[in-house]
């Protein structure tokens, strides 16, 4: 778990980690030299849990530099990367295991249920066709996002220590650096399956960098992968098709970031140029702008969210629970079911009262739920 000033979204963040229905774990917090109470947060669980190492840098390095060393330090069979400021299910560990046994395969994912801080509707990475377990190759991870499917480089793989060895993340990449890594694992011949079960669930704010790309990450990521194409050589024709794709794509982006940039520092002269030149510019800004305002003004406010809710067959009901080893992985997946759940705290802390495991189990997926049990006379918290 790469750290850099996330704060109290640390707290619920360690807390799915170390509530896992799989308790042989640890949980490696690599600290990017955070100027909040990040390490205080940390220290005070390590208080209670043996589990919890904590490594801290002297200086900012990065999201790839702090990973790299957990890397170096992660002596479990099995590697998960968790975002400092997300959350996990708590069966999330012990059902990708189950799946990637079931696979026979070297890295599996899930989808990511995204949940917004400003109260907009939760939201699923995979499409709706993505509904059973599927593998990805080189070709089909590189033009993930570019050919109309979700874009997989956002997705947090679980990998096999054996497979990943010394292979680490490429420093030089702020953004794209997951992409990246699983890459080139797959250019080495390690398979991947993805699970469209959304176990991860992925917080949508203001502070997160993955949300919004830079000039200079955009600069990055096409000269990484220009250097991964001469490094390769000769490539079979549809994985030259999708590096081409993305390399068009990425360009593509890399200019309309040059026009915002240029814009917010009111360097009007090359706002015109680029939107002479790039016509097509001009339209992208317009549909961005359009698509934020529209965003913003259907978001709704969190005070209209209910403040409590009962789970399970007599209340709101929720599927059947399904123990891991009963779980047929080639069915469809029920992620509109937990879609549907996610939203009832619209980002905001909601109370979960569960009178059985399927409750339980589907609490899971509601990312602010403080989930209470129906059956104790004095509710005692559980997860917050």
């Amino acid at each position: 778990m790469a750290n850099f000033q996330a704060g109290d979204k640390l707290v619920p963040a360690m807390q799915s980690v170390l509530r896992q229905s799989v308790a042989d774990l640890e949980l490696i917090v690599c600290d990017d030299a955070s100027g909040d109470d990040s390490v205080a947060i940390v220290e005070r669980f390590m208080r209670d849990d043996p589990r919890i190492s904590l490594i801290r840098a002297d200086a900012n390095g990065g999201p790839a530099r702090s990973r790299n060393r957990g890397l170096d330090a992660a002596r479990g069979q099995w590697i998960a990367i968790v975002d400092s400021d997300d959350i996990i299910h708590p069966e999330r560990f012990e059902r990708l295991l189950a799946a990637v046994n079931h696979a026979g395969a070297d890295l599996i994912a899930d989808d990511l249920l995204h949940f917004y801080e400003d109260g907009a509707p939760a939201s699923l990475l995979l499409g709706a066709r993505q509904d059973t377990l599927f593998s990805v190759d080189a070709a089909q991870w590189v033009g993930a996002g570019f050919d109309g499917s979700a874009p997989l480089g956002y997705l947090k793989p679980m990998i096999r220590a054996e497979v990943l060895g010394d292979l680490r993340y490429d420093e030089s990449l702020r953004i794209g650096e997951d992409y990246d890594l699983v890459l080139r694992l797959l250019l080495a011949g390690a398979a991947m399956s993805i699970l469209p079960e959304p176990y991860y669930l992925y917080r949508r704010h203001s502070g997160s960098i993955s949300h919004r790309l830079s000039v200079a990450d955009l600069e990055a990521m096409i000269i990484s992968q220009t250097v991964m194409r001469a490094w390769l050589g000769a490539v079979p024709s549809e994985l030259a098709q999708a590096f081409d794709c993305r390399q068009e794509q990425l360009a593509n982006g890399l200019a309309f970031e040059e026009l915002v940039a240029a814009i917010k520092d009111r360097r009007l002269g090359q706002v015109a140029s680029l939107l002479l030149s790039e016509p097509r510019l001009g339209r992208r800004l317009w549909q961005s702008f359009s698509e934020g305002r529209r965003r913003k003004a259907q978001a709704p406010r969190a005070k209209q969210v209910a403040g409590a809710v009962t789970l399970g067959a007599s209340a709101r009901h929720v599927p059947d629970y399904i123990p891991v080893e009963a779980e047929d992985w080639t069915a469809p997946r029920q992620r509109q079911a937990w879609l549907e759940l996610a939203d009832l705290g619209r980002g905001q802390p909601i109370d979960v009262t569960c009178p059985d495991q399927s409750a339980h189990y589907a609490a899971g997926f509601i990312p602010m739920a403080r989930i209470r049990e129906a059956v104790v006379h004095a509710e005692r918290e559980l997860v917050k």
